[in-house]
């Protein structure tokens, strides 16, 4: 009997944790999105400071940290050494979809988001 209630103990801790880790990524992603959305040549000095807390955020995953730090350096697109590294995550197919497609818009990016990505953000904002 001790052990049944320790197995399922166990099973509820790991499930909010995987709770946890999906929904840091989903806020992660939702986050950047909406910075995206009013995006003009470079995220201001406040949005700057809110994706440096999900760069150095442990529940933040690497592939997020990745889109949130070309953001961070965005002067009107993303630089060459970020664009590589976007690279890589928009072809990661263990990388969610929303993040991939964050990815995809940062690399693209000139100045700011198009009609067709804002589409997209809002999708993710969702």
């Amino acid at each position: 009997m001790k052990t049944k209630s320790f197995v399922t103990g166990l099973i509820f801790c790991v499930s909010l944790f995987t709770v946890q880790i999906t929904l840091a990524g989903a806020d992660a992603a939702k986050t950047m999105a909406g910075i995206l959305m009013n995006l003009n040549h470079y995220p201001t000095d406040a949005e700057k400071e809110t994706l440096k807390k999900l760069v150095s955020d442990s529940a933040t995953s690497e592939a997020d940290k990745t889109v949130a730090t070309a953001m961070i350096n965005l002067e009107h697109s993303a630089t060459a050494d970020d664009k590589k590294k976007l690279s890589k995550v928009m072809s990661d197919d263990s990388v969610t979809g929303p993040t991939r497609v964050l990815a995809e818009i940062v690399h693209n990016l000139s100045h700011k988001p198009s009609a067709a990505d804002k589409e997209k953000l809002k999708e993710i904002m969702k």
